[in-house]
């Protein structure tokens, strides 16, 4: 069988069907059509899609299609979503009550990845990029990267939106899903000295991410070798989102500052040690902590072995075949679940 869905709404561009990798490799399984009445599911992307689009969409759905909202990103269901917890859901609407489901970080397996997080997936550029960037970063000794740091021109950076609105700090303690926006620019906030970095939306006036031709490499090419700590924390607290900030941070030669608690799956990526952990500690608390971090010989150790462990996991095809094979499954599985 082959499920046919329609992506539908301003949003449509942010599901993992919209893009061509993972398109492909669902395919023939779940194939994308342009035709709103020929689909089996009508797919949406963000809860702002369902507030606009219901009135419309309630009296237009067939009796065989299902409406499902595929969420990529934690930060819109923490924030924006009312109830992001549960997956059967009913919004009202003029032309009566209009059934959906959503599937998300939280209520699904789908971005459950075994050994390459959901994001990287998107675009074949970042495994692409990372096996060379890694590969040449394995070959640095800790002689090599006490020198690098020594040598860098700002001591920590934060490359990140400015977020300080209260709603940011949406929390649901339930599911360990917590948004992280605004503690994150807190900490920004809270780290001082001259060699310091700040930079992105609300930062300064430099285009936003989305507008440049190619943001993840300039990234790569602005801070390589120019900082020796970078924040990598991410905008939203869940146990399974890890986004391309924090192999950013190690693929430029800096130690990444993350937040994670025990059960995180960036344990399973990093040797303890590689990363500064700020999890558990308010904004001024993780400042201080991060004023007084040093690249000891054990740090050195750790971070040598990061670097070795991203050069394999990023230089072994079979491992990322094998990764877009069990997303595709795990896509397979809960559309099918719902037709």
């Amino acid at each position: 069988m082959t499920i046919k869905v329609h992506p539908f709404g301003d949003y449509a561009h942010r599901q993992p069907l919209a893009y061509d990798p993972i398109r492909r490799a669902c395919a023939p399984a779940i194939t994308v059509t342009d035709t709103f009445d020929a689909a089996d599911i009508i797919l949406l992307a963000h809860t702002k899609d369902l507030d606009r689009h219901a009135e419309a969409l309630a009296p237009r759905l067939a009796a065989h299609q299902r409406l499902v909202l595929l969420s990529e990103e934690p930060l819109w269901d923490c924030v924006w979503a009312k109830d992001p917890l549960t997956p059967a859901q009913v919004v009202e609407t003029e032309a009566g009550p209009l059934p959906y489901v959503f599937l998300n970080h939280v209520t699904s397996d789908i971005y459950e990845f075994e050994r390459i997080p959901y994001f990287l997936l998107t675009d074949y550029a970042y495994p692409t990029r990372y096996g060379c960037w890694f590969a040449e970063n394995a070959r640095l000794s800790q002689e090599d990267w006490t020198a690098r740091f020594a040598a860098v021109k700002w001591d920590m950076a934060f490359v990140a939106e400015y977020r300080d609105e209260p709603r940011f700090d949406a929390a649901f303690p339930e599911a360990g899903f917590y948004g992280l926006g605004r503690w994150r620019t807190r900490l920004a906030l809270a780290c001082t000295g001259e060699r310091l970095l700040r930079m992105g939306a609300g930062w300064n006036v430099l285009p936003r991410r989305q507008t440049l031709p190619d943001w993840h490499l300039e990234k790569y090419l602005d801070l390589r070798g120019r900082c020796a700590v970078l924040s990598a924390v991410e905008n939203t607290y869940h146990r399974s989102y890890i986004t391309e900030k924090l192999f950013d941070s190690l693929a430029i030669g800096a130690v990444p500052l993350y937040v994670a608690g025990a059960d995180h799956r960036v344990h399973d990526l990093l040797p303890q040690g590689a990363f500064v952990n700020l999890n558990g500690l308010t904004p001024e608390a993780a400042a201080e902590r991060i004023a007084g971090f040093t690249a000891d010989p054990q740090t050195l150790s750790a971070y040598c072995e990061a670097q070795a462990r991203m050069a394999a996991l990023f230089n072994t095809p079979s491992l990322l075949c094998a990764e877009y094979e069990r997303l595709a499954q795990a896509l397979t599985r809960n559309l099918a679940a719902l037709i």
